[in-house]
């Protein structure tokens, strides 16, 4: 296996890890406000026992609220100038009993900020190395519109520990990965550092569902610099664009206009057809496509009685069923076929339903 090289380094704040931490702008002005509130107290305290300081500079003068709120200041931050003092019992008391412990909690909380900036950062940083360290065989989901996220509920459908990356420009489309408890980075799907930081090195299979062919097709050729051997799938507006993403090194391309409006025009002319076609793309209702691997030769082409095949794959060439090259399977290769366990289970399902319900 060949050794990855380490990911380019992106801003950290391009990661949108799926547990949104706090907004740290929201954070410090907490923190200032607490702090202006607490030197506040501390100049009422002063102002309102003003009697009880003495202005060393001007000693016949009584403290005014400027003069209370500069002693404030320079008392809770530990400056101490020592013009302004307490001269009597009671202020000298309150002092010890109310400010200084104000003091305290003032240096703890500008401390306590800068330890807590520190801290989060070597916490983000840590969490982002090991993460990206421990990634692989993952599925890297450039572009998370609605054909991102349909071809994403689709593979997770099927297998459900899957783990997923999603890049994208828009932040209301990492927010919705977030909330679908997936990472997101911010950025460009053609920019290597982007793809990097995702780790497209180590990745199974890469989806590219952006809505420019221009931007799928230098994204698929960065992709495919960066891993040889992901299988790429990308969709694709135009037809004429098939070609240059198939040669750019996708695996299999998708265009999405021309497939929704075979779709459309099958609903117009032969409406159950259409209806047919829309539940096997649905996964989990109803009839569901499927593909499984030929182990051994000489398999047979329906392993069960709930399995309907449509087509078989040899070396990357299609065949019907039955063709005469494929009465007999080979190990490797691909039974494409309609599985009937779903439909089975939900018919399975009615009579006890109505049952239970007390129809007879």
């Amino acid at each position: 296996m060949r050794k990855q090289p380490p990911p380019l380094p992106i801003p950290p704040a391009r990661f949108r890890f799926a547990r949104v931490r706090q907004d740290p702008l929201k954070a410090i002005l907490q923190r200032i406000g607490l702090a202006t509130f607490l030197l506040l107290v501390v100049t009422f305290i002063t102002w309102f026992g003003r009697k009880g300081y003495v202005d060393t500079q001007h000693p016949d003068q009584s403290l005014t609220f400027i003069d209370a709120l500069y002693y404030s200041t320079v008392t809770i931050t530990t400056t101490g100038y020592g013009d302004i003092v307490p001269v009597t019992q009671a202020s000298r008391l309150l002092t010890t009993v109310v400010v200084t412990p104000i003091r305290v909690l003032f240096i703890v909380l500008l401390v306590g900020t800068t330890l807590q900036v520190l801290a989060e950062q070597s916490r983000f940083q840590f969490r982002l190395r090991r993460w990206q360290r421990d990634l692989s065989d993952h599925v890297v989901v450039c572009g998370f519109g609605v054909k991102g996220r349909s071809a994403l509920d689709y593979i997770r459908n099927h297998d459900g520990d899957l783990e997923a990356v999603v890049i994208d420009t828009d932040d209301a489309a990492l927010e919705e990965a977030n909330r679908l408890e997936l990472t997101g980075i911010s950025g460009k799907a053609y920019d290597n550092s982007i793809l990097s930081a995702a780790r497209v090195e180590t990745a199974k299979t890469v989806i590219v569902a952006l809505n420019s062919d221009e931007q799928a097709i230098l994204s698929v050729l960065r992709i495919r610099e960066l891993n040889p051997e992901a299988k790429i799938i990308a969709a694709c507006k135009e037809e004429n664009n098939v070609d240059l993403l198939y040669s750019s090194g996708a695996t299999e391309v998708i265009v999405s206009s021309s497939s929704a409006g075979r779709i459309l025009g099958m609903a117009a002319e032969t409406p159950e057809a259409a209806r047919v076609v829309n539940d096997l793309l649905t996964f989990g209702d109803g009839l569901d496509i499927n593909e499984r691997s030929v182990a051994v030769d000489g398999e047979q082409i329906e392993r069960h009685h709930q399995e309907t095949a449509i087509a078989v794959i040899r070396n990357g060439d299609v065949h019907r069923p039955n063709d005469d090259a494929c009465q007999v399977l080979k190990a490797g290769d691909k039974v494409i076929y309609i599985d009937q366990t779903q439909a089975a289970a939900e018919s399975e399902a009615k009579p006890e339903e109505l049952e239970d319900s007390g129809v007879s």
